[in-house]
Formats: structure tokens, sequence, C-alpha cells
């Protein structure tokens, strides 16, 4: 069976599961408040409903390749972790209103997500509280808000994953939502018992943020940081024999790293993942030929990681598009380089104009279609080429 045939099955599958068990989920939840038949299956139609468009959205965004946190193919942890947020839920109508710790609960699903994925699955989850405890829709309308700033603030990090400003920004609003839409309309005066509960809810929303975050970060952001560190540095078996086969396939693949590197960084691609496939995209030859069958058997022999292997994919295998920003800075890094390179072996005393050189590069990329249907813009290719003549003194060492 081919591997798009096992991910549409896998698909199937943990998604099928997971729409049954919401569903099953909206059921026993009914019964246990006590719901009338009616309710019981609007609750039931409203939950599979919302499970239905999340497992659409989750996929359409798996096909558009615009996950930020590398959630391809994860539909395991997905699928528990709204199955975990539903059956949170369930019991969170014992709280009281003021208590509930939704953004938790909207920000994990679109960080195990993306965003629209994680607002619809985070609206399923509030909606069934919401109809189990037969509250207010002014109570459903502050936690959504809150929720999706929550999902937006927290959207926008890099791979540092610092969460103080996101962090403040998020429950700043979720205290404002909450004196708007529960504490001002409170009968009675106000006091500073009114405010206990949410304040309450505030703490333990930033600390299970803290602590669900910082798991998430090791689990999932820098699961390979240490492999990167590994197979990126320059004294790294493979590359050891890859100077030993060819000094000049070592050398290219240095100078092609170190260029990928500093623009990966400044584009805010996967860095890592870049200067790994910089270092490794003629790896292949250590085997014979630089075929996508000798760099995968590479690649499965030290254990690269994944999003490695897809770089290197879409780079070496002439079978596949290349999509990811970070295979196109890689294009154009070994490009440069080889131009360079080439003309250096022509006339090694040659005065050459790399600011041409460069422009040429990007003009000829210009007139393909490389430059298409992939995850790179024109302003980020602006900055690219701008970024590469910053770079000119560098390109003496290539001498």
């Amino acid at each position: 069976m081919g591997k798009n045939k096992k991910q549409t099955l896998k698909r199937i599958i943990f998604f099928g599961l997971m729409f049954a068990a919401s569903g099953m989920i909206a059921v026993v939840s009914s019964l246990l408040y006590g719901k009338s038949t009616e309710l019981l299956i609007r609750n039931a139609v409203m939950i599979l409903a919302a499970s239905g468009i999340v497992i659409f959205s989750y996929t359409m965004e798996e096909v558009s390749h615009r996950f930020i946190y590398r959630n391809e193919g994860k539909y395991s942890r997905f699928a528990l972790m709204y199955l975990i947020s539903l059956a949170a839920a369930v019991f969170l109508p014992f709280l009281p209103v003021t208590g509930w710790p939704f953004l938790v609960i909207f920000v994990l699903l679109g960080v195990f997500s993306d965003g629209v994925t994680g607002l619809v699955a985070g609206s399923a989850c509030l909606l069934l509280s919401v109809n189990l405890a037969g509250g207010s829709f002014s109570v459903f309308w502050l936690y959504f808000i809150s929720g999706a700033a929550g999902i937006l603030v927290f959207s926008m990090l890099n791979d540092e994953f610092r969460v103080g400003i996101p962090m403040f920004i998020s429950l700043s609003i979720l205290m404002l939502c909450l004196t708007a839409n529960v504490i001002l309309l409170s009968q009675g005066q106000l006091s500073i018992a009114q405010f206990m509960i949410p304040a309450i809810n505030l703490i333990v929303c930033c600390i299970l943020l803290l602590v669900s975050l910082k798991l998430f970060s090791t689990a999932v952001i820098h699961r390979n940081r240490e492999k990167y560190m590994e197979i990126n540095d320059p004294e790294f078996p493979l590359l050891v024999q890859l100077k030993d086969l060819s000094k000049e396939e070592y050398y290219h693949a240095i100078h092609t790293a170190y260029l990928s590197d500093r623009i990966a960084r400044r584009l805010g691609a996967d860095d890592a993942a870049a200067k790994a496939c910089a270092y490794y995209h003629r790896i292949g030859i250590l085997k014979g030929e630089n075929t996508w069958e000798n760099v995968a058997s590479i690649c499965s022999e030290y254990h690269f990681p994944a999003n490695t292997r897809k770089i290197l994919k879409e780079y070496v295998d002439d079978t596949e598009k290349i999509i990811s920003k970070e295979t196109m800075i890689v294009l154009f890094a070994d490009t440069i380089v080889s131009s360079i390179l080439y003309l250096l072996e022509k006339d090694p005393a040659a005065e050459l104009d790399y600011e041409q050189i460069i422009d040429t590069v990007f003009q000829k990329k210009l007139e393909t279609d490389e430059l298409w249907e992939n995850e790179i813009s024109l302003a980020q290719i602006r900055a690219m080429k701008k970024i590469f003549v910053e770079e000119k003194l560098y390109y003496d060492f290539l001498r």
C-alpha cells in the first residue's frame, strides 16, 4: 500500500473514531444531566455537526500546508486532545460560570491543529458546556471571544516559543470579558468577593497554560533539538565520509548550509531543518548516485527528523513538487554557491560581481514555475535576495 493510501486510511480511522466518540459524549452527558429527549437529540446533532466541521477543517489545513506547529499527520494526537476537551466540557458546569478554564482548552486545541480548526473545536466544547448548564449565551460569547484571542496570539509564536506576552494578552482579554459579561451584570453591589472566582480562574488558566505549553514545547517544538545539534555538526560522521569522498562536495555543502541557515533565521523558517537539508542534499553520492532512494536510506539509517526528510525529498526527488519555504531557501543557496564556484573554477583570479550573479539567479528562477504554488511569498523572495546580497563578504571564502 502506498504512503498516501496509508495516510488516508490512518486519517479515516482516527477521525472516524473521534466523530463517533464525540457523539457518544454528547448523548451520555445529556443523560447524566437529565436532559429531555429533544435536548439530548439537539446536543448530539450539534456536537456531531461541529465535529464534522472540525475534521473537514483539519484535513483542509493539512492539504493546504497551513499548520504552524508541525501537526501534519498527527491525527491521533489531535483526536485525543479534542475528546479530552469534550470530556472536560461535560464536567465544567459543576463549577461556577466564572471559573470555566476555556481559555486553556481553546489554546491547546489551536496549537494541536491550527487557528481555524482550534476555534471550531473549542467552540464545540464550549457549546456543550453551555447547553448542559442551561446557561446564557452571553457566557458562550465571553469564552468564545477570549478563546479566539488566545488562539490568535499563541499561533504567532516561532520556534523559540516565548509565551510571556501571549499569556498576558490572552489573560487580560479573559478578565475583561468576565468583567463585562458576568460581574457587571450581577445583581447587588459590586464587591471584592465577586472577583474571587474570576481571579482563581485566571490563576488556574495561567498555571495550566504554562505547564501544558511547556510539555508541548518539549514534545513537539523542540523534540528534535538534540538531533539537529548532532547532524548539523560539520564533524558529524556522515559529513566526514562526504569530505573523504569529495572535498569539493563537502565544502559546497558547508557553504550552502551557512547561507541556508542565515536566510531561514531571517525569514522565520525552520533554520535547523533548512541547514540539515543543505548539508545533506547531495549525501546520496555516498551510496553511488544522489537518488532519493539512496538519500532516504541514509536518512532512515541515521534517524533524521521527519521535517528534514520531507524537505530533502522535495529537493532530491524529481517527482516531488517543491512546496516548503525551507526547500526554496536551500534551492537558492545551492544555486548561488554553484554559480560562484563554477565561475571561480573557470578563472580563480576573477573579480566577480556577486550582486549581479545573485540578480541573475533570481531572475532565472522567476522565469520558471519553481516559485509558484509553494509556501514562500514574493515579499519573502525579495527579502531573501536582499539578504544574499548582504552576504557579499562571505562569498570570498568560496575561493
